[in-house]
Formats: structure tokens, C-alpha cells, sequence
């Protein structure tokens, strides 16, 4: 079921749980239509909303860990490597598991299991800040909104959140 959103259903998704700072509630799928997009799309708030969106790079994501995290789930620990590898731990225990990600139009896909349960998440860069924003999908069955951070590498320097 939400494996088959596209790209632009996902940004509406975060777009409408982004902006409604109050509610902060995940867009219901069935709202998820042309007609709706199509408004939406086109109002002033949401091409604001979509500038302040970039492109992620695949050397910035190489170059870090990140921090992924959301008010449901647990905080896990990134870490990007060649060949579209990923491997994922626990912040919390020795948890250690494997997965795989790329980037599509500048939007990180990642894809694990952990915990008997397959993660989709697409994360979707911020201009202005280094915490992103990423849509969850939980076994093509639930959805959630997470916020994702760059954390430094010991070989690379200074950490990016101080």
C-alpha cells in the first residue's frame, strides 16, 4: 500500500506534517489524491515549503553517521558505506543489522529490517538546518515521520551539531 507512493505524495506527506505544527498528524493516504496534490501544490505555502528543501549528495551521506529518530520508534545510528551498503546499530544496546540505501532525485531511500519488521525511509534534505526530514513506512503498513542528522566521523573532523 505505501510502497507505491510517489515522490510527490511523500513530500505532501511531510509537507502537511510539517506545517501543521499544532496537530503534527501524518496525512491520511486516502487524502492523497491528483485533485488534492494538484491544489496543494500550487499554493504559496508549500512552494515556500519546497524551497526550503535540497538535494542530498552522495558524499555528504558517505561522510557521516546519522542520527535517525523519531517520537515513536527508537533512535538508530547510520552508517553509509560504498556499494549502496548500510549498516544500522542501536544507540541503546549491541544491536547490529545490515540494509541497503541510494540516492533517487536527491532523495536518500533506505531499506532494513530490524527488529522482525522492513523499513522503508526516504529522507528529504533541509536547506537551512542539518536536520532532515524523512517519511517512515513499517512493513508497507504504517507510516511515520522522522527527523534525520548528519553526525560527525572520527576521520572527518569536528561534529556538525554542536
Amino acid at each position: 500500500m505505501y510502497s507505491l507512493l510517489t515522490e510527490s505524495e511523500l513530500k505532501l506527506i511531510l509537507f502537511a506534517y510539517e506545517k501543521d505544527s499544532e496537530n503534527q498528524i501524518v496525512l491520511r493516504v486516502d487524502l492523497l489524491n491528483d485533485e488534492n496534490y494538484s491544489y496543494i501544490s500550487k499554493k504559496g505555502e508549500y512552494i515556500l515549503w519546497e524551497l526550503e528543501k535540497r538535494k542530498l549528495l552522495e558524499d555528504e551521506i558517505l561522510k557521516h553517521s546519522w542520527l535517525l529518530t523519531s517520537q515513536e520508534t527508537h533512535s538508530l545510528l547510520l552508517c553509509f558505506g560504498n556499494e549502496n551498503h548500510l549498516t544500522i546499530s542501536s544507540l541503546f544496546n549491541q544491536e547490529c543489522y545490515s540494509g541497503s540505501w541510494h540516492l533517487e532525485n536527491g532523495i536518500l531511500k533506505i531499506f532494513f529490517s530490524y527488529r522482525d519488521h522492513d523499513y522503508a525511509i526516504d529522507v528529504i534534505a533541509n536547506n537551512n538546518q542539518l536536520i532532515h526530514s524523512a517519511v517512515q513506512i513499517v512493513d508497507d503498513f504504517s507510516i511515520d515521520v522522522l527527523k534525520v542528522v548528519p553526525v560527525s566521523h572520527a576521520k572527518y573532523g569536528h561534529a556538525l551539531i554542536e
